[in-house]
Order: C-alpha cells, then sequence, then structure tokens
C-alpha cells in the first residue's frame, strides 16, 4: 500500500512539471499595421499563403519581406547540352517599430535540379523544385516570427 501511494504521489509531483509550448498558436500572435512584400511575385504569393500574417491598425509594428531566386546552368555537356540547374531563392525579412529596424534575417534555399531530355518534364521539375523550396522558406519565416513575438512580449 505504502508502494502504491508512494508511486501515485511521484506521479502527481512529475505530471506537473509546468512545462509549456514555446509556440502557440493563439496567444502568441503578432500584428501588424503594414505589410509590404518586394521582389519576385510568385514567391510572395506563395509565402503570404503560407505565412498568414495579421493586420492591425492599432499595432506598432511593419514588417518587409523581400523574395529574390535565381536559375543558372551548373553543369554542360560537351555538346553544350544542360544537364543540371541550380536554383537558389533568397527571402529576407526587416521588421520596424517607430520608423526603426529593430529585427533582420534571411532566409536561403539552393537546390540542384538535373534536367532532363523532355522540356515538359524539366519546366515541371523545376516549378516543383521552387515550390518546395518557397514552402522551405516560409516555414521558416512563420516560425522566425513566432519567435519574435514571444521574445518582444
Amino acid at each position: 500500500m505504502i508502494k502504491k501511494t508512494a508511486l501515485f504521489f511521484l506521479f502527481l509531483v512529475l505530471s506537473s512539471c509546468g512545462y509549456q509550448s514555446l509556440v502557440k498558436e493563439s496567444g502568441n500572435e503578432i500584428f501588424f499595421n503594414e505589410i509590404s512584400y518586394s521582389g519576385d511575385n510568385n514567391l510572395n504569393f506563395i509565402i503570404k499563403s503560407k505565412i498568414n500574417l495579421k493586420e492591425r491598425l492599432s499595432s506598432d509594428y511593419k514588417i518587409s519581406i523581400r523574395t529574390s531566386s535565381n536559375i543558372s546552368a551548373l553543369n554542360k555537356k560537351s555538346s553544350g547540352e544542360i544537364e543540371s540547374k541550380d536554383i537558389y531563392l533568397s527571402s529576407d525579412i526587416e521588421i520596424f517599430k517607430a520608423k526603426k529596424s529593430i529585427y533582420t534575417k534571411d532566409f536561403k534555399a539552393k537546390k540542384v535540379v538535373k534536367i532532363g531530355d523532355s522540356l515538359s518534364d524539366n519546366l515541371n521539375t523545376i516549378e516543383s523544385a521552387k515550390n518546395n523550396l518557397v514552402s522551405e522558406i516560409a516555414n521558416k519565416i512563420k516560425l522566425d516570427i513566432q519567435f519574435f513575438s514571444i521574445r518582444n512580449k
């Protein structure tokens, strides 16, 4: 009986350790007075839909998100045909408070895509790789903004 009581007491003590998730969806939301996007419109559209920033006129914060993409030939055959392409995406965020920059961060993603004989397959492969990379960057931006809101509360 004493073992059962001790075990029950130990369970109660350990189960209420005070653990709390760092990133909560509802409690640590940050609002922005102004949200601006510049650069590659296609990338901005995907990022905008993934991170879902909220605007509120009473907020002190403004955010600027800049994106760029570059696709370049990486390897060529001796005949001059391209064997692989390098896809490079970049995005940076800058958060302002009272017209003063208080936080900046760069996000980069890169992928090498092999090029085949079919033009339509190549275009699909490149677009798919770009979408995956921009989703990766958008998830990183979303987490970073959530951590920013936690640090500044």
